[in-house]
């Protein structure tokens, strides 16, 4: 896969959360030089209305090759790399005070998407670099999960040249009140993105780790065996 696109969001604020770090990670990783790839980063508001209408144009636009998405888990005590989204819409607020127009995402769409990355390796891998991280079965019933479906559901539609997806919720930072810092947050969001692209190219990039050497033979095992499922 020659220069591979790669698409990364982040979330506007919502109820409960009028600083959204994943929106300033988002700015942040857009902002980060990736010679090996195509970069493009949009931070959504967290709106179930714009989000629906958005997202395919986006899809459309940028034809990405893999869409890795970022938002807030107020719970979270590091990476949460989620597994699945499911065809649900919990009838919550969003930004602007509206609710889902739908308790389905899709109206025929499956009951719930699997990612094709594998997301106990993901947070594996993670983990060998000290950033704390763990795979999750779902994606909540925000706008999280609405969005991963639909970018599942598009990536399907793509068929034997689907592109990969994955969503990541994050913690809370420093300023929030937990002991992760902007900085962490970000480097361990470079390797998300680095394994997602290995595992997207079927290839071992060449990344230098900076780590002990039990660290580094972990994570190098983990980035040759990216062909297995979640």
């Amino acid at each position: 896969m020659a220069r591979p696109r790669v698409f990364v969001t982040g979330f506007g604020p919502f109820p409960g959360a009028p600083e959204n770090p994943s929106a300033s990670l988002a700015e942040a990783l857009g902002a980060t030089q990736w010679p090996g790839c195509e970069l493009h980063a949009q931070v959504l508001p967290t709106e179930w209305e714009t989000v629906a209408a958005l997202a395919p144009r986006l899809y459309a636009h940028l034809q990405p090759d893999v869409m890795i998405h970022f938002g807030l888990c107020q719970r979270a005590v590091g990476f949460r790399i989620e597994r699945s989204a499911y065809n649900r819409a919990a009838p919550r607020a969003d930004a602007r005070a509206a609710l889902p127009a739908s308790r389905h995402v899709l109206a025929q769409g499956p009951e719930r998407l699997d990612t094709r990355i594998p997301a106990a390796k993901v947070a594996a891998y993670l983990s060998a670099h000290a950033f704390p991280a763990a795979s999750s079965r779902s994606a909540g019933r925000y706008l999280c999960n609405f969005l991963y479906y639909h970018s599942l559901a598009w990536a399907a539609a793509r068929h034997e040249a689907a592109p990969v997806a994955l969503f990541v919720h994050i913690p809370r930072t420093v300023a929030q009140g937990v002991l992760f810092s902007d900085a962490s947050l970000l480097h361990g969001a470079q390797e998300v993105i680095r394994f997602v692209l290995a595992f997207a190219e079927q290839r071992k990039p060449e990344i230098q780790i900076a780590t002990p050497v039990a660290a580094a033979t972990a994570s190098n095992a983990l980035l040759l065996d990216v062909k297995e499922a979640p």
